[in-house]
């Protein structure tokens, strides 16, 4: 058994690397957390391929190696959410596809609707505070809004020190290599356009 935690974000649906990153890692008994926007910008069946992977990992981690799985909510899973629950015809539904949602998944994901609601905007784990986007800095982790921590960039990405006492693990803002902070570390590495997807390993 192992203690170690293994964290991906921003799969953007590309199942291949997906594969590539995840297959060498089964069976280590690592908890293998998920930071949200698992989904939009893939090539054609994408999604779906990284929603029936994820979903059989978490509902079954035992059969992949994986001592717990937590998969969180980014804020492309909101867009899906907020397209699905206001329909097709809805200013919500134009903002998803605008931002790389798959029509031909839309009707699958509707199948999915409380499985996309069930997702936490963050987790913690001893010192480590997991989380799509960010947090607000100097707001005290039961204030901080849900939308900041699915869209923000600025002022966190920014600040010294952000005010709570973990390390702050994060995506949504791409960057060319997992960046390493005293406060925070963001591994997106831009996968649907770099090909790159990081995985961070944490003791």
């Amino acid at each position: 058994m192992t203690n170690q935690t293994l964290v991906l974000s921003d799969i953007h649906g590309q199942f291949d690397l997906l594969e590539t990153v995840l297959e060498p890692l089964y069976h280590y008994s690592y908890e293998l957390v998920v930071l949200g926007d698992m989904f939009d910008r893939a090539i054609p069946g994408g999604d779906s391929r990284v929603l029936e992977l994820l979903q059989k990992i978490q509902d079954t981690p035992e059969l992949f190696g994986f001592s717990k799985v937590t998969l969180l909510r980014g804020n492309h899973e909101q867009l899906l959410i907020d397209a699905i629950e206001k329909g097709s015809q809805s200013s919500a539904y134009d903002l998803w596809v605008y931002n790389g949602g798959d029509l031909t998944f839309y009707k699958e994901a509707g199948a999915h609707l409380d499985w996309l609601k069930s997702l936490p905007h963050y987790y913690i784990k001893d010192d480590f505070l997991f989380v799509h986007a960010g947090i607000t800095p100097g707001v005290p982790l039961e204030e901080q809004r849900e939308s900041d921590m699915l869209w923000i960039r600025e002022p966190f990405l920014n600040c010294e020190d952000h005010g709570l006492p973990y390390c702050v693990i994060h995506g949504h803002s791409p960057v060319d290599t997992v960046d390493i902070k005293e406060h925070r570390i963001n591994i997106d590495t831009g996968a649907y356009y770099s090909g790159n997807l990081s995985a961070l390993i944490l003791q």
